[in-house]
């Protein structure tokens, strides 16, 4: 007779689809308490010469059940002792650890898993010590060494990618921080211009026009402020609204406010322009900003003695021309990016030309730089069908 203790009582309630038996192979007498289904369906057992058998039977819907059948050979003869359907506990594991481990056991495998556990921590901090030293390496960067990078000569096969991940982003990051300086150093280059002719008026204070003049450079000064906010902040160029001005008397005035400027750098300026006023649809305020930029390049680039030629042609087209070295084809349109410069000995930052393209564009215009016949660089602005 079986007599379940109560572990298995418990066990039976837990998990009701469980069952077992002990019958003899023989005679396939089944002691009481046997499931007579499992009975009956391992009574083949005597044409099966087995010490264990793993089992599953074949109504069982459940397809992950299973079962596990052993001969277990007593003074009274063969007896199969069969279970089915049990589950995996983790409980389990716990008792398996007492029925296999033991003293002997534990003298046994502790030092191999001391050993084991050692060596693997040994392994471990060998192949993390590129880890820290890139740590170190990356510790020790500030804002004025961003130059630096990691090296990934002693590092492992897979920390490389990581290493080489970390000198891209310093790459990125001193690229950024050099742009923001160049940035600052623009602002400075960029007020000095006004400041200079504010200057030149003032050697002839006596001249009528003096107050004039002095407000056309203040609000030529308060241009430029305008103009590195627009560099600085996208939002601030949707302040641009259209009105109707004279497109020829604007940059005539314009003209006028950088005579002083020109003739104290020994260059001198030609404007031709339309006879009768030519009224579009700008802003007033950007364009000034576009063409500023444009006389501020020409006078840079000019040769001493030469003339910058300015043009306002028939269908809202603004021609700057200086005769100096020019941009070479390769370089026209990267002359327009932010920040760009072809010679890092230039003055500036490079950001003039990329705020008036976006300002232009703000106006549906285009602008384009092309060779000046002879020689030199012409800077187009076609404001395309604002005019009126």
């Amino acid at each position: 007779m079986i007599e379940p203790t109560a572990a298995l009582q418990q066990y039976a309630r837990e998990n009701a689809q469980a069952r077992y038996a002990v019958f003899d192979i023989a005679t396939k007498q089944a002691l009481s308490g046997s499931s007579s289904e499992l009975v009956t369906a391992l009574d083949c057992l005597d044409h099966i010469d087995a010490s264990s058998i793993k089992f599953r039977l074949a109504d069982d819907p459940d397809k992950r059940s299973q079962g596990n059948l052993a001969v277990v050979t007593t003074p009274l003869g063969d007896y199969a002792l069969a279970i089915y359907g049990y589950r995996f506990s983790w409980a389990d594991l716990s008792e398996a650890a007492k029925v296999f481990l033991s003293l002997h056991t534990a003298l046994v495998i502790t030092p191999g898993s001391l050993g084991a556990a050692l060596l693997a921590w040994l392994v471990v901090r060998h192949g993390l010590s590129p880890l820290r030293v890139a740590a170190n390496d990356v510790a020790s960067i500030d804002v004025d060494s961003l130059h630096r990078r990691l090296s990934v000569e002693q590092a492992p096969r897979e920390i490389a990618p990581f290493i080489e991940a970390m000198n891209r982003a310093l790459e990125t990051l001193d690229r950024g921080v050099t742009a923001q300086r160049r940035f600052a150093a623009n602002v400075a280059h960029e007020l000095r211009t006004p400041i200079a002719i504010m200057r030149a008026h003032a050697d002839n204070p006596d001249d009528q026009a003096f107050r004039r003049d002095m407000r056309r450079d203040i609000r030529r000064m308060q241009t430029i402020v305008e103009q590195l906010l627009a560099a600085a902040s996208p939002s601030v160029r949707s302040r641009s609204t259209a009105s109707a001005i004279d497109l020829g008397a604007s940059v005539l005035a314009l003209i006028a406010d950088y005579t002083p400027l020109i003739v104290e750098n020994r260059r001198r300026i030609e404007f031709s322009g339309p006879s009768t006023p030519f009224i579009v649809n700008a802003d007033k305020w950007a364009l000034e900003c576009v063409v500023s930029n444009l006389l501020d390049n020409a006078l840079r680039a000019e040769p001493d003695g030469g003339v910058i030629e300015v043009r306002v042609l028939a269908d809202a087209i603004i021609e700057v021309i200086d005769h100096g070295e020019g941009v070479a084809p390769p370089d026209r349109e990267r002359i327009f990016e932010p920040f760009w410069r072809r010679d890092a000995k230039i003055k500036g930052a490079g950001i003039g030309l990329a705020i008036s393209k976006s300002l232009v564009e703000c106006m549906g215009g285009s602008i384009f730089v092309a060779d000046t016949p002879g020689g030199g660089a012409t800077f187009r602005i076609a404001l395309g069908s604002s005019h009126s």
